[in-house]
C-alpha cells in the first residue's frame, strides 16, 4: 500500500488492532478456565478474523498471517478436552509479538514480526501456503460454494480483498477486482436490508482502476466487510465494530512522526459538546451587545462630567441661579445613568454566571473525552501474571476489581508500566512456590489482587499478594551493600522507613539476576511515575501473610483547583485536593516530639516544617507574635502540616508539563499560567511529604546521584566483567542480556550512556542504536558499541547506525572503556 495512505489510516487501524488483541488474549485465557463458553470461542475467532482482514487490507502481511494462525489454532477446539496450555502460551506469545509490531508502527517504523516463523510453527499454522506468504483460505470459504450463503460470500470477498492489495500484474489485478465486484452484487440480492454489499461492489470496481483511488477503495472495503459480517452474525455481547473510514477523513501523519493515539467517543458526549459550543457562541454575541451598551453609558458619563464642570465654573462666578438651572438636568442624567449601569451590571453578572455554567459543562465534557476505563491498564496484567508464574513454577490466581473506573487516558498510559512492575514483583518476589505454601499451611495457589478505587478527585491502585511479606532485614542489608544508606543509619531506621528503601533506584534483594528480577529496576519506576503524576506510593506488609503496594494519583491531569501560596518572595501552587485544611498557627501551637517539630490537628500529632525549608529558599519577613498560615496536607496515608508565608487565593489552573531541563526537578509537578498572565510552579505534594519524613524529621539532604550506564551484552562473562569495571569506577550499571531487553530498560529506567555489544539475539547493537537515535526522547543518549569485530566496514556500519563511539573488546582491559564512557557522559547527570 502507498506509504502516505498507510500513514493516514494507521492511527485508526492501530487503535482498533489493540482492542482486537486485548479481546483475543482475554478470550483465550477465559477459554482455558472454562472451555464450555462457546460464545467466547466464537468471539475470539471472529475478532482474529476481523484483525486478519483489516491487516490484509493495509498490506500488513505478517500481521495478517499471524492473526490467521491464531484463528486456525482454535479451528478444532473441543470443549470436552479444553484448551491445551501450549495453545494458550502460543496465542499469548503471538499477541505480544503483534503488540510490539504495532508499537514499532506507532513510532513510524516498519511493522515487522522478527519471530514470525517460530510463532507460526507454535500455532500449528506453518503450512506451505503460509510459508510462501499466502495465508491459507478459511475452511468455511474453501468448502462452501459461492452461492451457499451470505457469510460464505463475505469470507470469499475478504479473501479477495486480501489478495488484491498484494503486488499483482495489472491484468490479474483487474480481473480479480471485477470478479469480486460481481460476487458482491450477488451478495446484494441475498442481503436486501443493507446497502453495504452495493458499496463493496462499487469499491471493487474502483480497485479495478488501480492508482491511489484503488488503494483508498481497498481500505473502505475492509471496513465495510467487517461491518457487514457483524450485521450478519449479530454478536450481541461484543463491542460494536467501527469501519475504517475513508483516508480522506483521517489526518495526515508524517512517516517519521509517531502516530497520534485515538479514543472512541460516545455520541451523547459529542452532542453535548456541540450544544455547549453553540451556547458559548450566543454568549459571545451578548457580550458584544453589552460592550456597545457600556460604551453608550461611557459617552453619557463624559457629557455629564462636562456638565458638572460647567456648573462648577458658574458657581465659582457667583451666578447661583444659573448654576441651579444647569445642575438639575445634570443630576437627572446622573440618576438615569445610575439606573442603566445597575441594569447593565445585573445583566453582565447573569451572563457571566450563564457562561461560567456552560464553560463548566464544556470542560466536563472535554474531560470525559479523555476518560477511558482502567481495564486498558489492568487486562494486560492477566497475561503478565500467567507468563511470570509459568517461568517461576508458581501457581497464581489474579483478581481484578474496579476495571470499569474511568481515568484520564494520560494517567492510564502512565500507569501501565508501574502496574506491570508491581505485578511482576508480587509474583517473582512475594508469592511462594506451591510446596513452600503447603508447608506453611497455605493453599498451593497464591492470590494476587489488583484493585482500582475512586477517592474523590484522586484514584487509588492497590496491588496485594498473600505471599511471604517484605523481608525488611534483606532490604536494609541490600541498601547498605549498595551504598544507599550507611550501616549506622540503616541500623537506626525503623522497619517502616526501611521498607520504603525498596523504591530506590538500583536496589534489589534478589540473590541472582534472572529475567524476572535482580537488576534493581522496577519499583523505582513506580515511585518516579507516581511523583510525575502528583501522587504517592507506599508499601505495607505482614511477614508470612501479605505485601500491599498502594499508589494514589489524580483521576485527571487537566484543569483543576489549586491553592496559591507565597514561598518567600515567590508564588507557588499546590493542588487543592491535597490540602485538607488551612490553619492559623501561633508560636505555642508548634511543639516538639523527640526533637522534631510537630503540630496537633484534632487528636493527631503531625510533623511540621515551613515550605521555605522544604524547598531550600529564603523565608519572607514575618512579625513576631503574628499568627502564621499553614496547610494540612494529606496524600494517601501520609499527612503533615506545612507552613507558608501567605495563602493568596484558590484558582482553577491547567497544569502543563515542564521542559526537558526541569522535568526531573522532583518537587515540581508542572507549571501553570494564572488568569493574570503570571506563570507559577505547581508543587508535588507527595514529594513535599517525602522530604518532611514519615516521623516529622527535618528534611534530609539528597544522596549524590551516581551516573547510570546501561550495558547490553549476551555473554554473561563479558557482561559481568564490564559491569564490575564500571561500578568500581563509580557508575550505576543496569545490565541487559540482549538489545530488546536493553531497549525496554532504557525506555523505562533511563540512562546517561549506553554500552552495547553488536552481535546479540532479538535486537543487535546496530538496530538498538538506530532505535535509540530515532526516538525523540532518547536520541541525545550517547551509545558506545563494544564488539570483537574490528574490520573498517564494521566500524563504518556502527557509525552509520548513529553510534557515538566504537570500541574493540580487547581494548576494554586497557582502560579505554572507562575513558570513553567518561568522555561520553553528559555534564549534567540525574
Amino acid at each position: 500500500m502507498d506509504r502516505e495512505l498507510l500513514n493516514q489510516i494507521w492511527p485508526i487501524f492501530s487503535a482498533e488492532a489493540r482492542e482486537h488483541l486485548s479481546a483475543i488474549s482475554s478470550g483465550v485465557m477465559e477459554l482455558e478456565d472454562d472451555p464450555t463458553r462457546a460464545q467466547v470461542l466464537d468471539a475470539v475467532r471472529r475478532t482474529a478474523h476481523s484483525l486478519k482482514g483489516s491487516a490484509g487490507s493495509l498490506g500488513l502481511g505478517e500481521l495478517e498471517r499471524l492473526a490467521h494462525a491464531i484463528e486456525g489454532s482454535l479451528a478444532d477446539f473441543d470443549p470436552a478436552e479444553g484448551l491445551a496450555r501450549a495453545t494458550v502460551l502460543a496465542a499469548l506469545d503471538a499477541v505480544q509479538a503483534m503488540e510490539q509490531a504495532l508499537e514499532a508502527g506507532d513510532l513510524g517504523g516498519e511493522v515487522e514480526i522478527p519471530r514470525l516463523p517460530e510463532l507460526l510453527v507454535a500455532l500449528g499454522a506453518a503450512s506451505a501456503a503460509g510459508a510462501a506468504g499466502q495465508p491459507a483460505r478459511p475452511a468455511a470459504a474453501a468448502a462452501a460454494p459461492a452461492g451457499l450463503g451470505p457469510l460464505a460470500l463475505v469470507e470469499d470477498l475478504e479473501e479477495a480483498c486480501s489478495q488484491l492489495v498484494k503486488p499483482l500484474e495489472e491484468p490479474e489485478r483487474k480481473a480479480g477486482a471485477l470478479a469480486a465486484a460481481e460476487m458482491a452484487r450477488r451478495l446484494s440480492s441475498l442481503v436486501v436490508s443493507s446497502a453495504l454489499p452495493g458499496r463493496i461492489a462499487s469499491g471493487f470496481e474502483r480497485m479495478a482502476g488501480g492508482g491511489p483511488d484503488g488503494a483508498r477503495a481497498a481500505a473502505a472495503i475492509a471496513g465495510d466487510l467487517v461491518e457487514l459480517r457483524s450485521v450478519l452474525e449479530k454478536p450481541a455481547p461484543l463491542a460494536a465494530k467501527h469501519p475504517v473510514p475513508p483516508p480522506a477523513l483521517a489526518p495526515a501523519v508524517a512517516a517519521s512522526a509517531p502516530a497520534e493515539k485515538s479514543i472512541r467517543v460516545l455520541a451523547s458526549t459529542m452532542d453535548s459538546l456541540t450544544r455547549q459550543m453553540e451556547i458559548l457562541s450566543l454568549g459571545e454575541s451578548r457580550h458584544r451587545r453589552r460592550a456597545g451598551q457600556v460604551r453608550e453609558v461611557e459617552e453619557v458619563l463624559r457629557d455629564t462630567v462636562r456638565g458638572l464642570e460647567r456648573v462648577s465654573h458658574v458657581l465659582r462666578a457667583d451666578e447661583a441661579s444659573a448654576a441651579r438651572q444647569e445642575l438639575a438636568p445634570v443630576m437627572e442624567r446622573l440618576r438615569n445613568m445610575a439606573v442603566r449601569l445597575a441594569r447593565l451590571s445585573r445583566d453582565a453578572v447573569r451572563d457571566a454566571d450563564a457562561q461560567k455554567l456552560t464553560s463548566t459543562l464544556l470542560r466536563d465534557d472535554l474531560r470525559a473525552l479523555r476518560m477511558v476505563p482502567a481495564s486498558q491498564a489492568l487486562e494486560p496484567l492477566r497475561r503478565t501474571v500467567r507468563e511470570v508464574a509459568g517461568r517461576t513454577g508458581k501457581e497464581v490466581d489474579l483478581s481484578i476489581a474496579g476495571a470499569e473506573v474511568r481515568l484520564d487516558r494520560r494517567v492510564v498510559d502512565a500507569l501501565k508500566d508501574p502496574l506491570l512492575h508491581l505485578v511482576r514483583n508480587a509474583v517473582g518476589h512475594g508469592i511462594e512456590l506451591p510446596e513452600e505454601r503447603q508447608k506453611m499451611g497455605k493453599p498451593p495457589r497464591g492470590q494476587l489482587r489488583v484493585k482500582v478505587e475512586l477517592r474523590g478527585a484522586r484514584v487509588g491502585l492497590v496491588v496485594e499478594d498473600d505471599g511471604a511479606g517484605l523481608d525488611v532485614a534483606a532490604v536494609r542489608s541490600a541498601a547498605v551493600q549498595h551504598g544507599v544508606v550507611t550501616q549506622e543509619v540503616g541500623a537506626r531506621m525503623s522497619d517502616a522507613d526501611a521498607a520504603q528503601l525498596i523504591f530506590h533506584t538500583g536496589l534489589s534483594t534478589a540473590s541472582s539476576v534472572t529475567e524476572i528480577s535482580g537488576r534493581g529496576v522496577g519499583l523505582d519506576v513506580v515511585q518516579d511515575t507516581a511523583r510525575r503524576l502528583q501522587g504517592t506510593v507506599g508499601v505495607s506488609y505482614e511477614p508470612g501473610r501479605y505485601t500491599r503496594f498502594e499508589v494514589e494519583v489524580p483521576v485527571s491531569l487537566s484543569a483543576s483547583a489549586a491553592l496559591l501560596v507565597k514561598v518567600g518572595r515567590e508564588l507557588a501552587a499546590l493542588p487543592a485536593d491535597t490540602v485538607a485544611r488551612v490553619l492559623l498557627l501561633g508560636e505555642k501551637d508548634v511543639g516538639t516530639v523527640a526533637g522534631r517539630a510537630t503540630v496537633r490537628v484534632g487528636d493527631s500529632q503531625l510533623p511540621y516544617a515551613p515550605l521555605t525549608t522544604l524547598l531550600g529558599v529564603p523565608a519572607g519577613a514575618s512579625a513576631r507574635g503574628r499568627l502564621k498560615p499553614a496547610l494540612f496536607v494529606a496524600v494517601g496515608n501520609q499527612r503533615a502540616v506545612i507552613g507558608v508565608d501567605e495563602v493568596v487565593a484558590q484558582q482553577e489552573i491547567v497544569v502543563s508539563p515542564l521542559g526537558s531541563r526541569l522535568a526531573r526537578v522532583p518537587h515540581l509537578a508542572g507549571a501553570a499560567v494564572l488568569d493574570d498572565g503570571r506563570v507559577v510552579g505547581v508543587l508535588a505534594a507527595g514529594e513535599l511529604l517525602r522530604r518532611l519524613g514519615p516521623a516529622g524529621a527535618a528534611p534530609r539532604a539528597a544522596a549524590p546521584v551516581r551516573p547510570r550506564v546501561l550495558e547490553a551484552d549476551d555473554s554473561l562473562t563479558t557482561r559481568s566483567a564490564m559491569k564490575s569495571l564500571l561500578e568500581i569506577a563509580g557508575f550505576t550499571v543496569i545490565a541487559a542480556g540482549d538489545g530488546e531487553e536493553a531497549w525496554q530498560l532504557l525506555s523505562t529506567a533511563g540512562a546517561q550512556v549506553v554500552v552495547s555489544d553488536v552481535q546479540m539475539p532479538r535486537l543487535d547493537g546496530y538496530d538498538l542504536t538506530r532505535r535509540i537515535k530515532a526516538d525523540p526522547r532518547l536520541r541525545s543518549t550517547p551509545v558506545l558499541l563494544v564488539t570483537s569485530m574490528d574490520a573498517p566496514e564494521d566500524r563504518a556500519l556502527g557509525l552509520e547506525a548513529g553510534a557515538d563511539a566504537y570500541l574493540v573488546k580487547r581494548e576494554v582491559e586497557r582502560g579505554k572503556l572507562l575513558e570513553l564512557v567518561r568522555q561520553l557522559m553528559p555534564d549534567r547527570t540525574s
